[in-house]
């Protein structure tokens, strides 16, 4: 039993605290549902007020940098005292012993990042500072982040663990007690064509 434990210390050695999903769902039970709440809110900031710059005059990065925005000030909103400026002004949010990033995933639900050292470390959950002191390196990370398809719809807020680089789980909105009141964009599916039948047999509509 000791060789095993000493096995998992030496495992875990400069490494953050393990995140399990059930242990996250636990510690974060109250604080989930807002996060979701901050999205939904975000999202249609961002719908209402991109309409008012036309395509052409929206500079590189603008959509991207805008909802960014707004996901941030609505964090803000509902955790005026947990949020914070990391190095290289990553935004945080730190609250029960976890360390929260926002982030745009990709297909395989992998944050979207330039491939830095910081980045690196970040996604093996490196206990190196977030910070320009040297605390908190303890609290493991977790990303909360979107998809955005390629027509520019914006669906699947979740919240990610990343360890060694991989997923190691993921929680959505199903996965929680929240208001169902709160409708949140979810995956858009292809419209599939209706088949409708009429004297020269099966048609496709639309």
């Amino acid at each position: 039993m000791k060789q095993i434990y000493e096995k998992k210390v030496n495992y875990r050695q400069n490494k953050r605290r393990l995140a399990t999903e059930e242990g996250a769902k636990f510690d974060l039970k109250k604080e989930l549902p807002l996060m979701f709440k901050a999205f939904k809110e975000a999202h249609e900031l961002y719908e209402s007020e991109i309409v008012q710059t036309p395509p052409l005059a929206r500079g590189r990065g603008f959509e991207a940098s805008l909802l960014n925005s707004k996901m941030l000030q609505c964090i803000q909103k509902y955790f005026p005292n947990n949020w914070r400026f990391g190095k290289y002004k990553r935004f945080t949010l730190r609250v029960n012993g976890y360390i929260i990033l926002f982030k745009k995933l990709d297909k395989k639900n992998m944050p979207m990042n330039i491939k830095t050292n910081s980045v690196q470390a970040i996604s093996q959950q490196l206990s190196l500072p977030l910070f320009n002191e040297a605390s908190y390196v303890e609290e493991p990370i977790l990303f909360f982040g979107y998809k955005k398809n390629s027509v520019g719809v914006i669906s699947e807020p979740k919240l990610v663990y990343l360890d060694e680089d991989r997923i190691q789980w993921i929680v959505t909105l199903d996965d929680i007690t929240i208001d169902k009141s709160i409708q949140l964009p979810r995956k858009v599916e292809k419209a599939t064509p209706i088949l409708k039948k009429g004297k020269e047999g099966d048609k496709k509509v639309g």
